[in-house]
């Protein structure tokens, strides 16, 4: 959906690229330089980190929640938040799954996944969010149980194999000589995004809504209508990570698969430097987000600590970035 022309788009910032690497980099140097620490402690205490293998595992097993985070980043971007993230995830696991078992063909049935997700995300979060102007926390609080639901029933509640299909394989675990598939698509995801972020009329318009909706719409933007779009986004990306993850598992989890994933990509994204309250932020910083608890995650395990203590310690995270975002503002 093409989102309207404004009469008038908030300047750039003054002082062009410089300016904007120099923000970049007073964003993201207290996460970056503690990922730098971390990397640096587990190198040193656990032989195996810092290993390729070991490196492309981290890479691999975080595809996931980048992909849903780059979703997440657009919508906290525009002011708002997406609960639902995980249950389009599993659905869209589950759509897939029946697909291919039902006959349809593995590319046919990804594609219509994923489009798929993005209506969702489009026609029942957006609209309601967007054009209803309905609480975007009761929102998608309300079809994270609903989709999650639709996921159950359509399972029966029970895991679905897709071992069968070497193309949904290669989609959640082949290799592309020595970069795995999942990180080459996240890749991808990743550029276009911060292309459609920095270089695009669309970038504009977001951080605009995302900083002062009020304003933008008295100049002329949409707001509803860009909301509506980033929560379609939002969806695409999620069922992009809901087939990934599929792939990776080598079957549909109902009932486990993506439990949790809002909440850490929330987390990844707002320990980025990415504002709570919109119009600040980006998918650098959603970057090196991930890949703080993604490295703590794995550095946990290899030293041996309970997967509890691992949860723990990302709701901790969630915390800090929340803290940190309310120092910024003050």
């Amino acid at each position: 959906m093409a989102l309207p022309v404004p009469r008038r788009l908030p300047a750039a910032p003054a002082g062009g690229m410089p300016r904007k690497i120099a923000d970049a980099l007073r964003r993201n140097v207290g996460v970056g330089s503690t990922l730098l620490l971390v990397v640096l402690y587990f190198a040193l205490t656990q032989p195996t980190f810092f290993t390729q293998q070991n490196v492309l595992n981290i890479l691999r097993s975080n595809t996931v929640l980048l992909l849903a985070a780059l979703g997440m980043t657009l919508v906290i971007l525009g002011g708002c938040f997406d609960l639902s993230i995980e249950s389009i995830a599993a659905l869209a696991g589950v759509l897939l799954a029946v697909q291919v078992r039902g006959g349809v063909p593995a590319e046919i049935a990804i594609l219509s996944t994923v489009l798929l997700s993005g209506v969702l995300g489009y026609v029942v979060n957006g609209l309601l969010i967007g054009r209803l102007k309905f609480n975007f926390f009761v929102v998608t609080l309300g079809t994270l149980a609903i989709f999650r639901g639709f996921a159950l029933i359509i399972s029966n509640g029970v895991s679905l194999s897709t071992f069968d299909w070497p193309l949904v394989q290669f989609v959640g675990d082949g290799n592309l000589g020595v970069v795995p598939v999942p990180v080459g698509i996240a890749g991808v995801l990743y550029v276009l995004t911060y292309v459609a972020l920095r270089r695009l009329k669309f970038g504009r318009v977001l951080y605009a809504v995302g900083g002062n909706p009020e304003a933008s719409r008295l100049s002329g933007i949409d707001v509803g209508a860009t909301r509506t779009l980033i929560y379609g986004l939002s969806g695409l990306m999620a069922g992009i990570a809901g087939v990934v993850l599929v792939g990776r598992l080598s079957s549909a989890q109902p009932v486990t698969g993506a439990v949790g994933l809002s909440l850490q990509a929330g987390a990844a994204v707002l320990l980025g430097g990415t504002s709570f309250a919109g119009g600040s932020g980006g998918v650098v910083g959603t970057v090196i987000g991930v890949l703080y608890i993604g490295v703590l995650q794995n550095g946990l395990s290899i030293a041996g600590v309970q997967t509890f203590w691992q949860q723990v310690a990302t709701g901790a995270i969630l915390l800090l970035a929340l803290a940190f975002d309310r120092l910024k503002k003050n």
